[in-house]
């Protein structure tokens, strides 16, 4: 299960970013802890979206401040300076609904999965640390000259 899951959540982020925030998506093939794929001092914005069903679980998307103003000008059909921190927010929230409710969508024909509602975490709250979840899959993803990462975490 965890193969198709990550199978499916590849396919929704490169579909989702690809269309709707016109982001070039390549994966990178080799893992890295996420704290070796952010450079040390690059700020990040991570929203988590978790889901209930036969597995229960969480998504979440770690973005680049530079990378989250991008994809929301891109979104919004504006300049990159002309978009606020909540419009930021909120878009990152959007691409991750997205990306959750596509990859389920593909996952999960019968309908037995329900999302929750995306939410922003704190700065210390930051998933990025060095820990070991043994129901972790983590796509590393490359996007012009930016990076972000993706994940979901089984329960």
């Amino acid at each position: 299960m965890r193969s198709s899951m990550r199978k499916n959540m590849a396919l929704a982020i490169f579909e989702v970013l690809e269309i709707m925030f016109f982001q070039p998506v390549q994966f990178v093939d080799h893992q890295l802890p996420l704290n070796e794929w952010f450079p040390e001092n690059e700020s990040l914005k991570v929203a988590r979206l978790e889901f209930a069903g036969p597995v229960s679980g969480a998504f979440y998307l770690l973005i680049p401040i530079a990378l989250a103003a991008e994809m929301t000008a891109n979104f919004l059909g504006l300049s990159e300076d002309g978009v606020s921190d909540q419009q930021q927010a909120d878009t990152i929230k959007e691409a991750l609904n997205m990306i959750g409710g596509h990859m389920l969508s593909l996952f999960d024909e019968q309908g037995k999965y329900q999302l929750g509602i995306p939410a922003l975490l704190a700065e210390n709250e930051s998933m990025t640390k060095p820990v070991e979840y043994e129901n972790e899959e983590i796509l590393l993803i490359e996007t012009g000259t930016m990076r972000l990462a993706a994940g979901i975490r089984l329960q």
